[in-house]
């Protein structure tokens, strides 16, 4: 599958948001970003790039189209491809579930 259009990964999210408990949400309010487009300079080329929708300092999170999933990583700057990508899953609440997050703690997008 190739890059989902704006429409498209607002309208993941927003049935993601449906599946959050109420901490996950608080959470996700806390990190969550109007959608961007970032590419990476090599990707760029040949036009593949992906959605970050959340991002904490160095931590994101962002969508694989290809894969069809939600990851979450670091990154050493913007618009780079994350160097450590910590962990993946279908839902946003199986994301949060994965990384343990302490919904006290919205800078932890790290696993616990």
């Amino acid at each position: 599958m190739a890059l989902v259009t704006e429409a498209q990964i607002r309208g993941l999210v927003l049935v993601a948001e449906g599946t959050l408990d109420p901490d996950q949400f608080a959470l996700w309010n806390t990190i969550r970003i109007e959608p961007e487009v970032w590419f990476d300079e090599d990707a760029q080329i040949h036009g593949i790039g992906f959605w970050v929708i959340a991002r904490e300092g160095a931590n994101i999170i962002w969508y694989d189209s290809l894969a069809e999933q939600f990851c979450a990583g670091t990154v050493d700057e913007p618009n780079t491809i994350p160097t450590d990508i910590v962990q993946a899953a279908r839902s946003l609440d199986g994301l949060f579930s994965s990384l343990d997050l302490d919904a006290r703690s919205p800078a932890n997008m790290s696993r616990q």
